[in-house]
């Protein structure tokens, strides 16, 4: 039904234009292309009316969302939110943003402002826990140990 809709409403429009269409043809010939003010009225109304028809053909033209369509986009909604909390690592905060209805775009804007006012310089290796300089030299004592044995199974020593 809203298709034909659409197809009746796009019938009005092409008339429309048409009709403005001789209307400024008409005042090309007998007035030098200057309108006078009756066809300069019907030029705006027609203008009027166009621009209400294509809102309505717009609107004829827009898909209603089947219920498991909905539920399917729902359901990706919900996920993308406990997703984005899980890896802030403040999963507790996923049920207070969805039954809120926050778009992902705003929770993860949150949740980002959230751990940059945190404060805490967190080590990129170990994430979630604070870095110190027992921790650097951890790692670098890991690395040599590493580079050693792979020296010593292809005969380098260390110079």
């Amino acid at each position: 039904m809203d298709k034909i809709l659409a197809d009746l409403l796009q019938r009005s429009r092409v008339a429309l234009k048409a009709e403005a269409t001789a209307i400024t043809d008409n005042a090309d010939k007998t007035n030098g292309g200057t309108l006078s003010a009756e066809q300069d009225a019907r030029i705006k109304a027609i203008t009027a009316d166009v621009g209400v028809i294509d809102a309505q053909i717009a609107a004829a033209n827009v898909v209603a969302e089947t219920p498991e369509a909905a539920a399917s986009r729902v359901r990706q909604e919900v996920a993308d939110v406990t997703a984005a909390c899980a890896l802030a690592g403040k999963p507790e905060k996923a049920a207070e943003y969805i039954k809120a209805a926050t778009p992902l775009a705003q929770v993860v804007a949150a949740l980002q402002a959230e751990r940059a006012s945190g404060g805490t310089d967190l080590n990129a290796r170990n994430s979630g826990k604070p870095a110190d300089k027992a921790d650097a030299a951890a790692i670098d004592a890991s690395w040599t140990a590493v580079a050693d044995k792979v020296n010593a199974q292809f005969g380098i020593k260390r110079g």
